[in-house]
């Protein structure tokens, strides 16, 4: 008799004889023998009292009625109850776990993209939105129109989610150059200042990026998505306003520079950063720290917290597989 049985002969008996203990369980038994009149059947096992109540002797062949067939059944059909889905998060979308099951589940989606160079961030969630036909579409961290890399575009209900994601740390690498200077501090704009960098030797670099690392104070560019007075500053800047803005504490992790074997006025970078921080304005003052100035020339978002870019989606690819699959 496997353990579960015997369990519940036991407890069967204890209601019988009243006792919660097997010694005051024997004692009960023995004592009940004598009190009543009791008839064994020999062959089957099976012992009856005067008011026909059953129990079964452990170590005998036991004919079962019904109910004891119904609990050997019951024991028999036991299933181990599966884990219960956590629908409370989004489904992760990228290269290696591939599309969701649907769009608008009841925790939404979040969908890993490399954006294109040349394409805003509302671009991309406005050609998303017609492709996946759900309403809800937002990013989590603009990117330039001239940088490329990871965004992270939720769906549906995971657009709540949106403030978690923008406020994981962020690695980004690119390109500096020396000596000169635009508008709005990158490639996008023409240039309006020179000044010398030939005096800028390979040490300075090191020095002046590790001068960086840390929490530091920066002043936002003026061509930026920040709201001022209900407006973008891009849209001032665009007219010509000048606006001075307060400086902002952040947190640079890292910042590793190398000057460029084939032209030495370029700088390759790579930077792991908190959130706010503005790539543009940390290449405008790293060469003013070094009595120069620069622009940004390229630039990739290479992560988002654990999330990197090897693993986005490339946008032709989206619009190859959704159609496809949904």
């Amino acid at each position: 008799m496997d353990k579960s049985k015997r369990k519940y002969y036991n407890k069967r008996e204890k209601r019988m004889y009243g006792s919660d203990s097997e010694d005051d369980n024997n004692n009960g038994r023995s004592n009940a023998v004598k009190k009543k009149k009791v008839v064994e059947d020999e062959g089957v096992g099976e012992m009856k009292d005067e008011k026909g109540l059953v129990f079964f002797e452990e170590g005998k062949d036991v004919k079962m009625d019904v109910t004891e067939k119904k609990v050997e059944e019951f024991f028999k059909c036991l299933k181990k109850v599966p884990d219960e889905v956590d629908e409370t998060m989004p489904f992760v979308s990228g290269r290696s776990l591939g599309l969701p099951p649907r769009w608008d589940g009841p925790a939404g989606a979040v969908l890993l993209v490399n954006k294109p160079k040349g394409w805003t961030s509302f671009t991309v969630c406005g050609k998303l939105r017609r492709l996946v036909n759900v309403k809800k579409v937002g990013h989590a961290g603009t990117l330039d129109p001239m940088a490329t890399g990871l965004l992270i575009v939720c769906i549906g209900k995971a657009t709540k989610l949106v403030d978690r994601f923008q406020g994981m740390v962020k690695g980004y690498s690119g390109v500096l150059r020396l000596g000169e200077a635009t508008s709005t501090l990158d490639a996008d704009s023409p240039v309006i200042q020179r000044e010398p960098w030939e005096h800028i030797k390979d040490d300075d670099i090191k020095k002046a990026a590790a001068s960086f690392t840390g929490e530091i104070w920066q002043v936002p560019p003026m061509f930026s998505a920040i709201k001022v007075g209900g407006e973008r500053l891009y849209e001032k800047a665009r007219r010509g306003e000048n606006i001075e803005l307060s400086p902002r504490r952040i947190s640079i992790f890292e910042f590793h520079v190398e000057r460029s074997l084939e032209d030495r006025q370029n700088v390759i970078f790579r930077v792991t950063c908190s959130k706010g921080t503005y790539i543009r304005s940390l290449c405008a003052d790293f060469a003013k720290a070094l009595n120069s100035c620069a622009h940004m020339t390229a630039l990739r978002r290479d992560s988002i917290g654990d999330y990197s870019v090897d693993d986005a989606w490339e946008f032709k690819e989206l619009e190859e597989e959704i159609p496809k699959s949904y």
